[in-house]
């Protein structure tokens, strides 16, 4: 887990998306690089940044919305479902506020921090 702005590089292989390096959060990059190297199709990813299970709110064109935190996770290409299962992972669908599905599923990720405390101590030993 890492606070807001801390990145590192990672190769990806959307062959949908223009750029092939990006930026994740620096505490999930090493497993978002696994991912791709073992030809899951990441879409998007967000360590949580230690706020996990916690209650926030926003507003968006759809209305204003209140839901928990997610943990560690990744956005994947729906061709990439049964090799996540093949690697452990348990993927599961993906709907945006819209209530579109669009091909996209989340699964939560093995590395990455739970809470701001988890945060800290990565931190210190990075």
């Amino acid at each position: 887990m890492c606070k807001h702005g801390t990145y590192k590089e990672v190769s990806v292989i959307n062959p949908n998306q223009n750029k092939k390096v990006v930026v994740v959060d620096a505490c999930i990059a090493e497993e978002i690089q696994l991912l791709n190297n073992l030809d899951i199709i990441t879409l998007g990813c967000c360590c949580g940044h230690g706020k996990a299970g916690e209650i926030t709110e926003y507003v968006n064109a759809f209305g204003k919305w209140k839901e928990h935190h997610s943990p560690p996770h990744a956005l994947i290409d729906s061709t990439s479902v049964e090799t996540a299962k093949i690697y452990g992972y348990r993927p599961f669908p993906y709907y945006y506020a819209d209530g579109e599905h669009n091909g996209v599923w989340q699964m939560f990720l093995k590395t990455g921090c739970i809470t701001e405390i988890d945060v800290e101590v990565w931190h210190e030993t990075n």
